[in-house]
């Protein structure tokens, strides 16, 4: 598990000051990048390696709405960590800073590489200590 925290800002919210789905998604990507960060695998590296995160499928449940300038942490899960297997599953939950869940996203991703245009497995190691 992986944690980050964050802080609902302007341009995340719609007119009743209420995050967006889309926001959730950008945050979902943003500690994915901390994350593979970590691992040694800037933006810059995946893009000389020529591999790359790509979406599939994702699934939102909705607890309770986190709201503008609302402090929060994201927790991500890796559910399937086995090298050999291109497709990776994240859980990921958002709570509010009183700890109360809020929301849930279940995000299908797959390693892929662009020279050949493939799917692949995930990088060797990526995934150690999980």
């Amino acid at each position: 598990m992986f944690r980050k925290k964050y802080k609902v800002k302007g341009n995340d919210v719609d007119d009743f000051m209420v995050m967006r789905t889309s926001a959730y998604q950008t945050y979902i990507y943003s500690i994915l990048d901390s994350f593979l960060f970590e691992k040694g695998y800037t933006k810059k590296k995946l893009g000389h390696l020529k591999i790359g995160l790509q979406q599939c499928k994702e699934e939102f449940t909705y607890q309770k709405q986190l709201m503008f300038t609302q402090d929060f942490f994201l927790n991500i899960e890796f559910l399937n960590v086995e090298e050999d297997i291109p497709k990776t599953n994240i859980k990921s939950r958002f709570f509010n800073s009183n700890n109360e869940l809020c929301a849930i996203s279940n995000t299908e991703l797959y390693w892929f590489d662009y020279t050949s245009k493939k799917i692949i497995a995930p990088p060797k190691g990526i995934f150690g200590g999980f």
